[in-house]
């Protein structure tokens, strides 16, 4: 556990979670010197609570005052040192990474230009030129699930005969949709 003065502290300020404080006053039980500061600490903090509130000196409260300036001036020095940099940082990164990705754009676009360029030739020297083929008929046909012409008529009587099966379903057939309510609660402290 902590040491003896802390646990006391903590003990006596009500700082600890249950289980701490059960485990701690286990503690005092078997260790009565344990027992003896945590009293004598709190026979203490008794009277520190009697005693009246006095107002610090005025120049010990401008003393602090003046530091607490101080100190964030220079705080906000650096800030403002480090956000500049920073943004300086950011800026360079960006034109580099925009004068990089320049280069690279037209640099590999030329390099696959010339390179196509050549191949292309060399393939038209070798061979006819290829021509896409075209259906000169202008007929083309899909098989889909839409009656046509073509198909068997057993096939087209077992496609409607499936449609037959189908049933509507609504309130004539019992079916009712899922109820769907919002509950809301909340809980006050």
């Amino acid at each position: 556990m902590l040491n003896s003065e802390e646990g006391c502290i903590r003990y006596l300020m009500r700082e600890m979670d249950p289980a701490e404080e059960i485990e701690f006053e286990r503690e005092m039980m078997k260790d009565e010197n344990l027992l003896i500061e945590v009293e004598s600490l709190r026979k203490t903090y008794q009277k520190l609570g009697k005693l009246p509130l006095q107002d610090p000196p005025k120049a010990l409260l401008d003393d602090i005052k003046d530091k607490a300036i101080v100190q964030q001036r220079s705080r906000n020095e650096r800030t403002k040192v480090f956000m500049l940099n920073f943004s300086k940082a950011v800026a360079s990164v960006a034109a580099a990474l925009m004068i990089v990705s320049t280069a690279v754009y037209f640099y590999g676009g030329l390099g696959v230009q010339e390179s196509d360029g050549s191949q292309s030739t060399a393939v038209q020297e070798g061979t006819e030129a290829v021509q896409p083929w075209v259906d000169r008929n202008e007929v083309i046909q899909f098989v889909g699930t839409s009656t046509q012409p073509n198909t068997p008529q057993s096939l087209e009587n077992e496609m409607i005969q499936s449609f037959d099966k189908l049933k509507l379903v609504n309130s004539e057939t019992g079916f009712s949709p899922p109820n769907r309510k919002i509950v809301l609660t909340s809980t006050s402290r």
